[in-house]
């Protein structure tokens, strides 16, 4: 097995902390239970900002277009270093956002490499995988929304009531009849905003300032027109 990717392990440690918390041992205090919260809201954002200053075009460098498997990576390699003479000519670097899918590809409002303004497009073969994960993101929003509203109602209710002496003969805050689940639900408030906040932080990443999804990949030209537009072929993904 090979070694994982910075990315890679920054998704691990947030799910390995997202499961603990969900489940932690009995022995932990509440006070560590919080901080160890902060500390995974503060991995979510880590995660955010690396998947934003990623090279996003540079995915997928091997991809299969009529049957012939091209390898990319010199290209990407190419793109990181921007030094020596370019690779594979014919792939082009295309970015824009998605205007509307057809039954040809996506076409798409964005700007060519090499070419001045912006126009449309159409990507072949575009990377389907990105936008079901979107809609997967956008869809799984009003569940958990729905759930942290419930668990608020039930969270902001008072957790004591007066006060009373105990066995030491000290005067404490009676607790509630309802105060362990009222606990829970502040419990479980904090994880649903945890889970919320890294739902969106994920879909920033997919959308523009305007909300539409993003597209910035390498695409061959195949010196093709679609109703005025040229047209670009992304290739499949070789996994």
């Amino acid at each position: 097995m090979g070694c994982m990717s910075y990315m890679d392990c920054m998704r691990w440690l947030f799910a390995s902390l997202s499961q603990w918390l969900r489940n932690p041992p009995p022995h932990v205090s509440g006070y560590k239970r919080r901080c160890l919260r902060v500390l995974n809201i503060a991995v979510i954002g880590t995660l955010f900002f690396a998947q934003g200053a990623r090279s996003t075009p540079t995915v997928y460098e091997r991809r299969v277009i009529n049957y012939h498997q091209i390898d990319l990576a010199p290209l990407f390699e190419w793109w990181d270093r921007r030094k020596g003479v370019r690779p594979l000519a014919s792939w082009m670097h295309v970015e824009g956002f998605l205007e509307r899918e057809t039954a040809y590809g996506w076409l798409v409002r964005g700007t060519i490499e090499g070419q001045n303004g912006l126009q449309y497009f159409l990507l072949r073969n575009p990377p389907q995988k990105e936008l079901a994960r979107l809609r997967e993101l956008e869809n799984s929003l009003p569940e958990l929304e729905q759930q942290r509203a419930s668990e608020l109602g039930v969270a902001k209710q008072p957790m004591y009531d007066g006060r009373e002496w105990n066995a030491y003969g000290e005067l404490v805050r009676s607790p509630t009849q309802n105060y362990d689940r009222i606990e829970q639900a502040q419990t479980n408030l904090q994880d649903l905003d945890t889970r919320i906040a890294d739902i969106r932080q994920q879909m920033a990443t997919m959308l523009d300032k305007r909300g539409n999804f993003r597209v910035d990949a390498f695409a061959l030209d195949m010196n093709q027109n679609y109703q005025g537009s040229p047209v670009f072929d992304f290739g499949f993904p070789s996994y």
